[in-house]
C-alpha cells in the first residue's frame, strides 16, 4: 500500500538556477550543467547553515509544488529530502525535518550490536562527537576523523623526529629489511606519508575499486608490524603501501596502509599478517571494517567516482568520506531535534549513512553504492 504524507518545501532553502547567480557564485558548479536532468541549486537561506545541494528538474518541480503543503506519495527519494531538511513532514500542528522527522516517515533508530574493538571504537567516536557542544559540521567531521589518535608528546617527537629517524626506528635503513625494500619497491613521499610503490606494478583498471588494509599497531610495536608487512607483501609480489612520515602520522590509528585491487587479496594478506603479528598490541582504526577482535587489522574501500559530485572536489578516502557524511548528519540532527538525547542524534547519523549505502554494523560498503565497481 502506497504511503502518502503531508509535506511542504523547507523555508530554509531557496531554489536557484545557475543563470540567476553571479559569475563568481556560478563558477564552481558550471560542470553540473552537462549532467542529464540538472536544474539548479538549493541554496540555504541565512542564518541556516548547510551545504548547497544540486537538484534535478523533477526534484525542483516537486519543491516548487510544495510551496504550500500538499499530500504526496512517499518513496526513498522523498524521505531523503525530508531527512536533509529540504522538505518537511506534517505531524499534528507542526512540521518536522531531519532527526525530528524520523518517526513520522516510518523510520526507527538503528540498534547495533558491537562485536569487535573497531565497531566499539566507531560508536564511541560517534557518541563523542554527538556530545560536543557544537553544531558545526566541519568541526564534527574533524572530531570523527581524528578520533583515537594518541596525543603528541616530547617523547614521540624525539623518537620520530623526521623521515630518517622513522626509517631507523623501523629498521628500514639498513640490513636485510632495507635490501628487501630496495629489491621490490621504490620509495617516495606523499602529503604526510612515506610511500613504497612496487617496481613491477600489477595492471589495474581505471577507476577500479581501491581496497585498503590497515595495520593498526600501537606505536611501540611499529617496527614489528612494519617488518611483518614488508615480508608478507614481498612474498606475494608486492603492492603499494605507506606509513606516516612524522610523530603525528605514527600516532594516528591508520598509520600503516596497504592497497589492493580485490577483497580476496585483502583477506589473503590479512590472514598471513594475523599469524605473524599474534599478540601485537592493537591501536584500532574507527570507521573501518574490523578483521580481528582487537582492532589490529581492518579494511575499507574508497568511495566510487560517482560519489564525487564535482571534479575539483577530488576523490575522498573511505574514512574521510564516512566522517564527512556522519559529521553533516550530526549537525543536522542537533539542529532539527534541539535538546535531543545522544541516542537520537547518533541514531539519525547512523540511519543517514545507512541510506547512503553503508552497513553501519560492520562499517562496510553495501552493494547499492558500490555495485558499479
Amino acid at each position: 500500500m502506497e504511503t502518502t504524507l503531508i509535506l511542504r518545501a523547507s523555508p530554509r532553502f531557496e531554489l536557484r538556477r545557475l543563470d540567476e547567480l553571479t559569475s563568481e557564485q556560478r563558477a564552481p558548479f558550471v560542470e553540473l550543467e552537462s549532467k542529464d536532468g540538472f536544474y539548479g541549486l538549493l541554496v540555504p537561506r541565512p542564518p541556516f547553515e548547510a551545504n548547497v545541494k544540486s537538484i534535478a528538474a523533477d526534484g525542483a518541480a516537486l519543491f516548487r509544488s510544495l510551496a504550500s503543503p500538499g499530500s504526496i506519495p512517499v518513496d526513498d527519494e522523498v524521505i531523503d529530502l525530508v531527512l536533509d531538511g529540504v522538505l518537511e513532514v506534517a505531524h499534528g500542528d507542526d512540521f518536522h525535518w531531519g532527526a525530528g522527522a524520523l518517526p513520522h516517515v516510518g523510520l526507527a533508530l538503528p540498534r547495533l550490536a558491537q562485536v569487535n574493538a573497531v565497531e566499539r571504537l566507531s560508536l564511541d567516536a560517534l557518541r563523542y562527537a554527538a556530545d560536543l557542544e557544537t553544531g558545526d559540521s566541519q568541526l564534527l567531521t574533524t572530531a570523527l576523523y581524528l578520533y583515537n589518535r594518541i596525543p603528541i608528546s616530547r617523547f614521540w617527537r624525539s623518537r620520530f623526529a623526521d623521515r630518517q629517524a622513522i626509517l631507523g626506528q623501523l629498521g628500514a635503513d639498513r640490513g636485510a629489511l632495507a635490501s628487501l625494500l630496495e629489491t621490490h619497491w621504490m620509495s617516495g613521499n606523499s602529503q604526510g606519508w612515506i610511500t613504497w610503490r612496487p617496481r613491477a606494478p600489477r595492471p589495474r583498471e581505471m577507476n577500479a575499486a581501491m581496497f585498503k588494509l590497515y595495520v593498526s599497531a600501537r606505536p611501540e610495536s611499529i617496527r614489528d608490524s612494519f617488518e611483518a608487512v614488508v615480508r608478507v607483501l614481498a612474498e606475494r609480489g608486492g603492492t603499494d603501501f605507506k606509513i606516516g612520515d612524522s610523530a603525528y602520522g605514527l600516532l594516528r590509528p591508520d598509520k600503516l596502509v596497504m592497497y589492493f585491487g580485490s577483497r580476496q587479496e585483502v583477506d589473503d594478506v590479512a590472514g598471513a599478517l594475523a599469524t605473524r603479528l599474534a599478540g601485537c598490541a592493537a591501536h584500532g582504526v574507527p570507521f573501518t571494517a574490523g578483521i580481528d577482535e582487537d582492532g589490529l587489522l581492518s579494511w575499507g574501500v574508497d568511495p566510487p567516482e560517482s560519489e564525487r559530485a564535482l571534479s575539483w572536489m577530488g576523490r575522498e578516502s573511505w574514512r574521510l568520506w564516512l566522517a564527512t557524511k556522519l559529521g553533516n548528519a550530526l549537525a543536522l540532527a542537533k539542529l532539527s531535534a534541539p535538546g535531543g538525547d545522544r541516542e537520537t542524534v547518533c541514531g539519525f547519523a547512523l540511519e543517514r549513512v545507512r541510506r547512503f549505502g553503508v552497513d553501519v554494523e560492520r562499517w562496510t560498503p553495501t552493494e547499492s553504492l558500490w555495485s558499479a565497481q
